[in-house]
């Protein structure tokens, strides 16, 4: 009875230590390598290794994990799977984090630990996709683990303007972003930036710095959230400046000129806020086929036009004239003929 009693608990061991023990092979993972993914998982804790291989040269390119895994009896029993049914793996792409176009990678621990950071996370490590190896980048990890660390972090790879872009959230109406470049496996700080709303103005106020011809610049200005706006007319300028948006807010109509730029700031606008709408005053005007609108910053006159073929904005500062035309126009002058604004006077 003893011996049979014995055996019942080795093969109930066995079956355990088998249920425990997992190993894959991914060949859909990452084009061009092959995956190998082991865990073992036991009450106590859970052990992960990740070994990859690129199938051209049969090199292995990454390791990261328990090694001990990879010399156990588990790779014997290994299947091939898709990558998308393993939904406990703890690794994925990450994606061209330093735009040399290879794909990087990312690898989560598997404790969680709760050091201080908004919500509990597991701390990640980032890997550069390099010629020959992936590479562990101690620099873009820190941004990474720092950026999921605060409030409402998020980690966004730029490959229009080549940057990474993090930010985090400080309540409903204060936003905080930083811009960097990366270079190999270095992540460097080019801006920083403060966002705060203000309920009683549709401009979100932007304060911090940038880094330029090797120095700080401290940044003052106005942002728009163009999707949440109520646009009346909006055109891109043909010159590569930036874009005019004319938009209202409540009973306000405001003029706005948003900068071609990777940051998108406003460079101006009139009136800057709701309570300069009093003397911040538009002339609207139809002529024809053609409507205008008029108004004044200072010495400087702006007339924003629209006819049956043109578009753009006339810019008068000393009595010289600059035609800012336009294209990819959304909207009309024409609305404001039915339509009431406290600042706009109709001729």
């Amino acid at each position: 009875m003893k011996i049979k009693l014995c055996l019942a608990v080795f093969l109930l061991a066995e079956i355990y230590h088998a249920n425990a023990q997992k190993a894959y092979i991914i060949n859909d993972f990452l084009k061009g390598y092959t995956l190998y993914f082991f865990s073992h998982k036991t009450e106590s804790e859970t052990k992960e290794y990740y070994k990859l291989i690129e199938n051209q040269t049969k090199k292995t390119v990454l390791e990261y994990g328990s090694n001990e895994l990879s010399k156990s009896e588990t790779p014997k029993t290994a299947k091939i799977t898709a990558f998308k049914s393993i939904p406990e793996s703890n690794i994925r792409v990450l994606g061209d984090v330093n735009f040399d176009g290879r794909q990087d990678i990312v690898i989560h621990e598997t404790e969680i630990n709760d050091d201080g950071c908004y919500t509990a996370q597991a701390t990640a490590h980032v890997f550069i996709n390099t010629p020959g190896n992936f590479l562990s980048s101690p620099s873009i990890s820190r941004l990474y683990n720092d950026t999921y660390c605060v409030r409402g972090g998020s980690f966004e790879i730029d490959s229009k303007n080549k940057r990474v872009i993090t930010s985090s959230s400080g309540g409903a109406a204060l936003h905080v972003s930083s811009y960097y470049s990366i270079s190999g496996i270095e992540a460097k700080e080019i801006a920083a930036f403060e966002e705060r709303a203000d309920a009683f103005s549709p401009f979100i106020t932007i304060t911090g710095k940038k880094w330029k011809d090797n120095n700080w610049v401290s940044v003052s200005t106005l942002s728009v959230y163009e999707p949440g706006l109520d646009k009346v007319f909006s055109f891109d300028t043909k010159n590569g400046k930036g874009r005019v948006l004319l938009f209202k807010a409540k009973d306000i109509l405001y003029y706005a000129f948003q900068q071609n730029d990777e940051y998108k700031f406003i460079s101006f606008a009139y009136p800057s806020s709701s309570e300069k709408a009093d003397k911040s005053t538009f002339k609207f005007r139809k002529q024809n086929t053609a409507y205008e609108l008029e108004f004044n910053s200072g010495p400087i006159k702006y007339i924003a036009y629209e006819t049956p073929t043109k578009t753009g904005i006339k810019i008068y500062v000393n009595g010289k004239l600059s035609d800012w035309q336009g294209t990819a126009k959304t909207g009309t002058l024409a609305a404001l003929l039915n339509t009431d604004f406290k600042n706009v006077i109709k001729e």
